[in-house]
């Protein structure tokens, strides 16, 4: 038997924490009428600058990614091959006012988060997003959409720092590997993100990550900003 279809929901807050909705469940959340058929992430890079040695010689080091970046794009269809929307123009302007538009309570965007079923949570804003209009009506009302956007990670300040505080990102650490350690759960707990564990493979001149030897020194380098 089937499960039943997920679709991918964006849900707008008011706080950083992600703790009070904008309003009632129609108004705070915008749902796919038909799933991405991918999406994808992209990690900032922070560059290479190099850094004086005692012997007033350079070396370069990998820096760490800055915060992420989601892209996706999904069409609306009011044509009425696809039940869940009747009305394009209106289903982007809830869009727009759930993503786009300044909340005048906050003095600010909403704050955002992106659930696909158990698979994706994901706290943002919208960075950008493009709208393009393929198929009119005869009263050149636009039925037929597709958005790309972009939702760039968003974590509170005050959580920010309190895991800076802990993990110490800007500081080099040093792993010495323990049996069943793996390099995604390490990069994990130093910097809070496990997307970065092939600059840090790179970095130790690990050629296979899945394989750490127990005993090995792993360095993670300082996270420059």
């Amino acid at each position: 038997m089937a499960g039943k279809l997920t679709k991918m929901v964006i849900v707008g807050f008011k706080d950083p924490k992600f703790k009070s909705k904008i309003g009632g469940k129609d108004d705070s959340t915008f749902t796919m009428q038909v799933n991405p058929e991918k999406y994808s992430f992209t990690f900032k890079s922070l560059g290479c600058e190099p850094e004086a040695l005692a012997n007033n010689k350079k070396k370069d080091k990998s820096k760490i990614p800055d915060a992420k970046q989601l892209s996706l794009n999904f069409f609306l269809d009011a044509t009425g091959v696809v039940a869940g929307c009747k009305d394009v123009p209106k289903t982007i302007k809830k869009f727009h006012k759930i993503c786009t538009e300044v909340n005048g309570s906050i003095h600010t965007s909403n704050y955002l988060k992106i659930y696909w079923g158990k698979g994706l949570a994901f706290p943002c804003k919208l960075e950008t997003v493009t709208i393009e209009y393929s198929m009119f009506n005869p009263s050149g009302i636009p039925i037929r959409a597709e958005l790309t956007a972009t939702f760039k990670e968003f974590i509170d300040p005050e959580t920010d720092a309190a895991k800076s505080n802990t993990n110490s990102p800007d500081m080099t650490h040093i792993k010495v590997i323990k049996a069943g350690d793996n390099l995604p759960a390490l990069c994990h707990e130093v910097y809070g993100d496990t997307g970065v564990y092939i600059q840090v493979a790179e970095y130790n001149n690990i050629l296979n990550f899945k394989k750490l030897v127990p005993g090995m020194e792993v360095h993670f380098p300082r996270m420059q900003k």
